[in-house]
């Protein structure tokens, strides 16, 4: 993986340190590539706390996701974005704060759909297949606005109403979500706050001033953002 050659050919470079976003290498183990180089990890949980980690609560975020469309009053929601073969990854995550968040409303998911990776043809794969569900959902959790924007173009391909029909929302509050029709309802993580966290955690490893603190989680905030396709008013980009 991408994360294990750059880690194996730090040391033939003028590496102080590294911020990392991992895609399947697990913390604890990208620890241990890293042979004592200063690392900071993005979006995954060690559940060891062995290493530095910057993110924001996805536990938390997908339950007010879920909260969200239980307040509009929708009972069959379903989740997509599932990826078992990840273990303590985003998506197992957000599918815990999911069902937390439906479990408050006395709700249990309509279907979980698992998916290959967080890209638009698997959004639109599994929403082909929750369409040919006997009760079909009437509201949609994406857990990436890709995933979503995938998902989108399904509704429109079998004359859906978003969201008359059904209600979708997505993840990560990308810039396409905002200029889609209809515009995307989302969780944003506050991107700018994760950045700056995790290069001054970095530099403070790099420049000895931790010492030896054990690991730090830092989490930051993230913020609903509601849009046309749950309900919302159209909103300016």
């Amino acid at each position: 993986m991408l994360e294990r050659r750059l880690l194996d050919g730090s040391e033939g470079h003028r590496v102080d340190g590294m911020i990392v976003s991992p895609w399947s290498t697990p913390p604890a183990e990208l620890a241990s590539l890293a042979r004592g180089l200063p690392l900071v990890v993005l979006g995954e949980l060690d559940p060891h706390g062995t290493i530095d980690h910057v993110a924001l609560d996805n536990v938390e975020a997908a339950r007010a996701a879920a909260r969200h469309l239980t307040s509009l009053g929708r009972r069959r929601i379903a989740a997509v974005g599932l990826q078992p073969r990840l273990r303590h990854g985003t998506a197992e995550q957000r599918a815990e704060g999911f069902r937390q968040g439906l479990g408050e409303a006395g709700l249990t998911p309509a279907a979980e759909v698992e998916v290959a990776d967080l890209h638009r043809s698997e959004g639109a794969r599994a929403m082909r297949a929750l369409l040919r569900l006997p009760e079909p959902p009437d509201a949609v959790f994406c857990f990436s606005d890709e995933l979503a924007l995938g998902a989108l173009r399904v509704t429109a391909e079998h004359g859906l109403r978003v969201p008359g029909d059904v209600a979708l929302m997505g993840f990560d509050d990308i810039e396409d979500g905002r200029f889609a029709s209809p515009s995307l309802t989302t969780v944003a993580p506050d991107a700018e706050q994760i950045a700056e966290r995790a290069v001054q955690c970095l530099s403070e490893r790099v420049l000895g001033r931790l010492g030896t603190l054990p690991a730090r989680r830092i989490v930051v905030p993230h913020r609903l953002v509601v849009r046309e396709s749950t309900g919302g008013a159209l909103s300016p980009v």
